[in-house]
């Protein structure tokens, strides 16, 4: 053993810079002619990082942005990614990791950058994007007109048409329910299939009505919609009833004419509201998950 350690190190001293570096970016070696060759490198003040920016690996030829493939790592691990650039400076291969598994609700496009000495290979599977579930129209963020429209005309109803309703109707029988009808369907609408994001910064996708996952969801949706409506007339029936019951302090007025009934009234509301909504994109989240599976 000895002996072959010696003749390796004799012979790599014979290499020119060039050879000794194309040996070192080729890999392959056993693991004593691998530190042989790294003995030889540091003794001419190199190192196997100098040998991949002057011999770049085969995938690395004719790599451009946009392509998707399978990422072999040094450590086994296989990354579907979508690259989106080359850092040629640090040697870093910047990439949009796609979740294998079927596509994660909470943000499926994760930025990475990857040393070149950790990648052993690229498999480029160009119609990759084609299949599910990186077809998911959910996880496409760019800009639609249509569905502009369409949630801006939500929007502006729930804003506008809703305050005129309830400056209408709220000093008739029922005219408050009637009017949080309007008002909590649009919420509701707007707020199960927009994106959206957390208090920790994190983006959630939004949800397409034509996704093949969502458009089986939407009678489902609507039925649930329908029983949260009925708890909602009956929670706001039930809080108009008991006003007149309750102390004095719960129905004065401060300077803008609120009174803390009021306050109580809408928190109530809107947390049935963002109960309705946080279990409707759960149930979406899982039909994609079983579609995808």
């Amino acid at each position: 053993m000895m002996l072959d350690t010696k003749a390796l190190d004799a012979y790599y001293r014979t290499l020119a810079d060039l050879e000794l570096l194309k040996l070192s970016a080729e890999g392959g070696l056993t693991e004593e002619a691998e530190r042989a060759v790294r003995s030889e490198l540091a003794r001419r003040n190199m190192t196997p990082d100098d040998a991949k920016r002057h011999f770049a690996p085969e995938w690395l030829e004719n790599l451009e942005a946009g392509t998707v493939g399978v990422l072999t790592l040094e450590g086994g691990e296989r990354v579907t990614a979508e690259v989106a650039g080359l850092n040629e400076d640090s040697d870093y291969l910047n990439v949009k990791v796609l979740s294998p598994g079927g596509l994660s609700r909470a943000g499926s496009l994760n930025d990475l950058s990857i040393s070149l000495d950790q990648i052993v290979s690229l498999e480029v599977q160009p119609h990759l994007k084609e299949q599910w579930p990186f077809s998911d129209p959910c996880q496409d963020r760019s800009f639609s007109s249509s569905r502009f429209i369409l949630m801006t005309a939500i929007l502006l109803c729930m804003m506008g048409s809703s305050l005129i309703f309830f400056l209408f109707l709220k000093n008739k029988p029922y005219g408050i329910q009637e009017a949080s009808i309007i008002f909590y369907t649009l919420g509701a609408a707007i707020s199960t299939f927009a994106s959206s994001s957390n208090r920790f910064g994190r983006d959630y996708p939004p949800f397409k009505f034509t996704c093949p996952a969502v458009e089986p969801q939407i009678p489902r949706l609507l039925g649930r919609h329908l029983g949260f409506l009925v708890a909602l007339l009956a929670l706001q029936t039930a809080l108009l009833a008991v006003r007149l019951r309750l102390p004095d302090w719960w129905n004065v007025e401060n300077k803008k004419g609120d009174t803390p009934f009021d306050a109580a009234f809408i928190l109530l509301c809107f947390g049935l509201l963002s109960v309705q909504v946080w279990t409707n994109r759960r149930l979406l989240d899982r039909a994609h998950r079983e579609f995808s599976a």
